[in-house]
């Protein structure tokens, strides 16, 4: 349970989208009419203002440093004794855990643990933003279509004059990258662990919305043409299989 909480608040320091290798494909987009040609030219010109190349790169760097100056003091507020609790773990062993030192166990455990996951969460920060950049045409292009869509040409005119004045292209130029501003990064900073601390009422409030969902089956409890089938999706011998060790 402590490998799994720990991976768990990684995830959470470097921001990672959770998606798994196997997650459905996205629903299809709603059909919407095209744009008049001269609006959506109108709204590339202005999004090109709010989005210049190279943004996510900007945005990226300051939230990585920032998360990993605190990433020490952030898996401290990791309420260990409350998710092993949630986890299935006896309320009287859980209990014990309220004077585990997360940082004391790593450091027995793995002694290079912080080096290791800061130079793991720099080098996916680093991809990310490698990856992110690739596809800034593509996001500039969607969302100059979107704007195209809720706003006016004459509107979009007068954004675009007001972004070619001083003080509109100083709005522009930061109007992505103002959220890595130190106050904004420090606000961030001291929530992570409020959210730690209500990370059972989370998992509590998904629980309880799953309530009256069926629970998984046991291989028991599957037919032999759905063990074979279920052999066959994943790829391995029928005698291979396994019921997962947790469904919390």
């Amino acid at each position: 349970m402590i490998k799994a909480s720990l991976i768990t608040i990684a995830a959470l320091f470097v921001a990672a989208p959770g998606v798994a290798q196997t997650a459905p494909a996205p629903a299809p987009a709603p059909a919407v009419a095209p744009a008049d040609p001269a609006t959506l030219a109108e709204a590339r010109l202005v999004f090109a203002h709010l989005f210049p190349q190279g943004t996510y790169k900007k945005i990226l760097g300051p939230m990585m440093d920032s998360v990993m100056s605190n990433v020490g003091d952030n898996l401290k507020a990791l309420p260990l004794r409350e998710l092993a609790e949630l986890g299935g773990l006896d309320p009287k062993q859980a209990e014990a855990l309220d004077k585990v030192k997360i940082d004391e166990v790593m450091a027995i455990y793995d002694p290079h643990w912080r080096e290791r996951m800061q130079l793991e969460s720099r080098a996916m920060f680093d991809a990310m933003g490698d990856f992110f950049t690739t596809q800034e045409p593509e996001i500039r292009e969607a969302m100059a279509r979107a704007y195209a869509n809720h706003f006016t040409l004459a509107e979009l005119t007068d954004i675009d004059h007001f972004f070619a004045t001083a003080s509109g292209g100083k709005f522009a130029s930061q109007y992505m990258t103002v959220a890595t501003d130190p106050t904004m990064l420090a606000e961030m900073q001291s929530m992570m662990p409020k959210m730690m601390q209500n990370m059972p009422k989370f998992i509590a409030a998904a629980q309880k919305a799953t309530a009256g969902v069926p629970a998984p089956r046991k291989l028991k409890d599957l037919t032999p043409a759905e063990r074979a089938r279920l052999a066959k999706a994943l790829g391995v011998d029928e005698s291979k299989l396994n019921d997962p060790k947790s469904t919390t």
